[in-house]
């Protein structure tokens, strides 16, 4: 009887969630949690999504699997990999975990303004270069503070250690995990293949009076290996159940990507995938993403619990309170673990 009881509370609690966002003026959310799929707005059932920096798990696990081969060492320089880097001190590991102190380049190349790099192609030193053209944010070790050039590093650390398009070893990545609805876009790519929604960015995202455009097909080398990636909720949900169960890289690397550092009271970082507190004790491994138009959560639990959740405009575009909105994505993820 309390099982059953148990399961009413999840049935129930999910969707009054996910109709509140909407409600509290997101367009629409889909989202895979434990099995089930759910839409409310615009969003169509399990339809493919960018994912924005989920992609880092993705990358990661390459880069992971390249160290399986013994092609990479974690505590080696980057820059033995990765010659435009040249602080001989920061490691692959730094990069990977984000404690590198290398700077960002996200607004040095004019991302928060998406008319500026919608139809524009970025190649990705140009990126590294308009990162490496501020100062360091810290020294290596130091600290950690998320970056999304850490990301940059590492995908051309993998094209130099493979000789091979990143994007080839995201495939691998993609093939191992079972995935059936998750690709690395093409050079170019602007549109997303298949059904999807449509969805809605502010055309200036560090001003929140400006106007609201849709986002939906925008060139994203300004993120490559940092965001570019296309998935949908289901397959990002089952990337993470793959991951923790060991089917995508063998104990020695995954022990490895499971080593944090602080971020937070309620959070700690690996290399390329994030441990959160759930309300009922433990921890969630997964990632967030956010991207033009674009707002998502995925990760699993160790006992095989699996979500994944995105929003089709990122909070605060439609004038809703960007933390209050956050937070909701982040309570849906908790039911989903919490709720038996």
């Amino acid at each position: 009887m309390i099982a059953v009881a148990a399961l009413t509370a999840l049935t129930l609690l999910v969707p009054q969630q996910l109709d509140q966002i909407v409600k509290d003026g997101t367009p629409g959310v889909e989202a895979h949690l434990r099995g089930s799929d759910h839409a409310r707005g615009n969003a169509p059932v399990n339809g493919r999504v960018r994912i924005g920096s989920i992609t880092k798990s993705f990358v990661a696990v390459a880069t992971l699997q390249l160290v399986a081969e013994k092609k990479v060492e974690l505590d080696k320089p980057v820059n033995q990999y990765v010659p435009h880097v040249k602080d001989s001190r920061i490691t692959v590991r730094q990069v990977l975990q984000h404690t590198s102190g290398l700077p960002d380049y996200v607004i040095q190349v004019g991302v928060p303004k998406i008319a500026d790099i919608r139809d524009r192609y970025f190649a990705p030193h140009d990126l590294l270069d308009a990162a490496l053209a501020q100062p360091k944010r810290f020294e290596p070790g130091e600290k950690y503070e998320y970056s999304n050039t850490n990301y940059v590093v590492a995908g051309l650390l993998i094209q130099k250690a493979s000789g091979r398009p990143v994007g080839e070893a995201i495939d691998k990545v993609i093939a191992r995990a079972g995935l059936k609805d998750t690709y690395w876009p093409a050079q170019g790519e602007q549109r997303i293949r298949g059904r999807h929604a449509q969805a809605y960015a502010l055309s200036d995202l560090l001003d929140p009076k400006s106007k609201v455009v849709n986002a939906t097909e925008i060139e994203t080398s300004a993120a490559w290996a940092s965001g570019a990636m296309v998935s949908t909720p289901r397959d990002v949900a089952k990337f993470y159940n793959s991951l923790l169960q060991g089917k995508v890289l063998d104990k020695p690397q995954l022990d490895e990507m499971r080593k944090t550092v602080t971020v937070d009271d309620r959070s700690a970082y690996g290399l390329g995938i994030e441990a959160t507190k759930l309300s009922c004790g433990g921890v969630w491994w997964g990632h967030g993403g956010s991207i033009h138009g674009w707002a998502s959560l995925g990760g699993a639990t160790d006992g095989g619990k699996n979500a994944a959740i995105t929003l089709t405009a990122l909070p605060g575009t439609f004038g809703d309170d960007p933390a209050k909105k956050f937070q909701q994505v982040f309570d849906v993820m908790d039911t989903a673990f919490c709720k038996k």
